[in-house]
């Protein structure tokens, strides 16, 4: 036996001998680098079994048994597995699934089976599984299985209420990753073609309680050719799909939306229940979401994770005057500046925090053209540059608020406050 695992064993025995049977490692930060920030609870155990690249089954040291526990890895979403073996040969699942338990295995391997389990809550579960953050020892010191997986590609970032402390940065490490178009961000690692260019935007419910009507993700050729989306899925960071059906196509510069809820032709309808993209919230806890599209290969072909947390700039910030209009029929105007036109679609109109309107295709503004947002009324009747926004009350506040002009991801591109309000 080596004389690394002689000294975890060696640590893990005195630890459990000086402390109740079952007890933990003593409490301490939980992200190293902030040192004030959440506590976590650790434990030692052996790992037995990789289910795959997100999941782990391990023997705690200190719990008197030699029964091994199931183990999810918080906030690390791999591609599904197939076929489980401890034989990598026979392993078998979708496109980057492999690929993830083998990254796993390694950063086991190179830790001689010892993890390091945290948890803000001991009581954390994933289902039958603990949810626990794994840390494996490199160069002698603990690492987090988790931020090397998604800083390397290998997973989406699935954000969790309970175990919230690596939130922020397993969001930005899967951001980072995706910019740099790394493992499952690599748009063609899987198979080649077919070839689409696609853009991705999901609307989230920013308001809780709001019906599934308010969340839907819309997906846009921006190619000259046809894009048929036969077999291609949307999916959230957990595990709900939407396959398309046969026959889906989306022409050159055309649009298809896809409703969380029941809706009415043309949009397609997933029919869930419920809410399924988290609202995203700034505080601590910094919970997020996103929607991906994959093509039948596998490939990851078009995303949108918010909100921003690395690279937050948007090319047309600041290319708006922003003049809201809150008394009698309430208006907000949009003055390109700019000497090129812009797309508004993709960009949405929100006032404080109270609610939000998503610009639809057919919103290009001119060089000096303004686009006019009436508040209440019927799309119906919208044109290029006159939009209504269909609400039954008031929405500017005469007192005071703020007209903001943003993309889904939360990327302010202009701001205007009156009365009371602060940008």
């Amino acid at each position: 036996m080596s004389r690394f695992l002689i000294a975890l064993l060696a640590a893990a025995a005195a630890l459990a001998a000086a402390a109740p049977a079952g007890a933990a490692e003593p409490d301490g930060p939980c992200i190293p680098e902030q040192p004030d920030g959440p506590v976590c609870h650790f434990e030692l155990g052996r790992v037995v079994y990789i289910t795959d690249g997100d999941t782990i089954d391990v023997d705690l040291l200190d719990d008197d048994t030699t029964s091994p526990i199931r183990v999810r890895l918080t906030g690390v979403n791999a591609m599904e597995q197939t076929v489980y073996s401890h034989n990598r040969i026979k392993r078998r699942g979708e496109c980057h699934a492999l690929e993830a338990t083998q990254r796993l295995d390694q950063l086991i391997d190179g830790s001689l089976g010892i993890v390091r389990l945290a948890a803000q809550d001991p009581n954390s579960h994933s289902g039958a599984r603990i949810r626990r953050s794994v840390g494996v020892m490199i160069d002698g010191r603990w690492e987090d299985a988790g931020r090397i997986l998604l800083a390397e590609g290998h997973a989406l970032f699935l954000a969790n209420n309970t175990e919230w402390a690596w939130n922020r940065t397993y969001g930005q490490l899967a951001q980072q990753a995706a910019n740099a178009g790394v493992g499952l961000w690599n748009t063609e690692y899987c198979a080649g073609g077919p070839a689409a260019a696609v853009r991705l935007w999901v609307h989230w419910d920013q308001t809780d309680g709001s019906p599934t009507g308010d969340e839907w993700v819309r997906i846009k050729n921006v190619d000259t050719a046809p894009v048929w989306l036969d077999g291609w899925y949307v999916r959230d960071s957990a595990l709900r799909r939407f396959v398309f059906p046969p026959g889906t196509i989306v022409p050159p510069g055309g649009s298809v939306r896809l409703r969380v809820g029941a809706a009415p032709a043309p949009d397609l309808s997933w029919n869930l229940a419920g809410n399924i993209f988290d609202n995203a919230t700034f505080d601590e806890r910094a919970i997020s979401d996103g929607a991906y599209l994959f093509d039948h290969d596998g490939d990851l072909r078009a995303w949108q994770m918010y909100p921003c947390r690395e690279a937050c700039t948007d090319p047309d910030q600041g290319a708006f005057d922003i003049e809201p209009q809150p008394y009698g029929r309430e208006t907000i105007s949009l003055r390109n500046t700019r000497d090129t036109p812009v797309d508004l679609e993709g960009y949405a109109l929100s006032v404080g925090t109270r609610a939000a309107y998503p610009f639809p295709g057919n919103s290009v503004v001119g060089p000096g053209e303004t686009m006019l947002v009436r508040v209440g009324g019927s799309p119906g009747t919208d044109t290029r540059l006159e939009k209504h926004w269909p609400r039954g009350d008031s929405l500017l506040r005469n007192a005071g608020g703020t007209a903001v002009l943003k993309t889904f991801d939360e990327i302010r591109l202009g701001c205007t406050a009156w009365g009371t309000g602060r940008c």
